[in-house]
Formats: C-alpha cells, sequence, structure tokens
C-alpha cells in the first residue's frame, strides 16, 4: 500500500513539474503566435492592395459602367482611410501597425472603416472616376 502511495505521489510532482513548465512556456508562446498572426495578415493585406492596385490599373483603361469586386479577409483589425488619391490600409498588431497604400486616379472620399474578418469592396467607374464603395 505504500509502495503505491509514494508512487501516486511521485506521479503528481512529476504532473505539477510539467504544469510548471507549460505556465512559463505560454505568455512565450502566445507572443510568438501574435508576431506570426501579425505576419500573416500583413501579408494578405499587402496581397489585396496588390489586388486593388492592379484592379484600379486596369479600370482606368475600361469604359465607364465597369465594375470589379475585391473580398478582403482579415485575421488582426485593419483600417481603412483615404487620404487625397489615396486609400490607407493599416494593419493593426498588439505592438505594431504596417500600412499599405492603393493609389486612385482620382481624388477619393472614403468612409474610415474597421476591417474584421470578410468584407467585399466594390469599385465601378462612373463618369470617368473609380468609385469605392463597401458595406
Amino acid at each position: 500500500m505504500r509502495k503505491k502511495a509514494q508512487l501516486s505521489l511521485e506521479y503528481l510532482l512529476l504532473l505539477a513539474a510539467v504544469l510548471c513548465i507549460f505556465a512559463l512556456l505560454l505568455p512565450l508562446l502566445n507572443n510568438v503566435f501574435q508576431l506570426c498572426l501579425f505576419g500573416l495578415d500583413s501579408v494578405n493585406a499587402k496581397r489585396f492592395s496588390e489586388e486593388m492596385q492592379g484592379t484600379v490599373a486596369r479600370m482606368s483603361f475600361q469604359a465607364d459602367g465597369s465594375a470589379a469586386t475585391i473580398e478582403a479577409n482579415s485575421l488582426l483589425p485593419w483600417k481603412i482611410a483615404s487620404s487625397g488619391e489615396k486609400l490607407l490600409i493599416l494593419v493593426q498588431g498588439r505592438d505594431a501597425n504596417k500600412s499599405f497604400g492603393v493609389s486612385f486616379p482620382n481624388k477619393l472620399e472614403a468612409q474610415g472603416a474597421l476591417v474584421l474578418g470578410k468584407k467585399s469592396f466594390f469599385l465601378k467607374k462612373a463618369s470617368g472616376k473609380i468609385l469605392l464603395e463597401y458595406d
């Protein structure tokens, strides 16, 4: 009986030691996870801005009434804002921010938006200007 009790106690001590190690590693793993998430989302935002820039460049040669839809899939919050002829996409991480710009051939007046998850952006050419709509 005494041997079983000692074995159970040793097992509990070993389990406590493993749990302590995991408790010490958890904040480090969380930081690594957040950095990876920010890196992946930054690449995703760059791809989205390049796709939008290419679509805007194609639409500048197309006739009035042409339209295109682009979808953004974000893991972290993105702030969308316009500044003159540029659309700015700001990826907000926990410790850092990264911005990407899309140049339009005309002045752009877009409402600020916060993108988290999937969002559709609709580009339409009307009266020689490229308009941007999103929900």
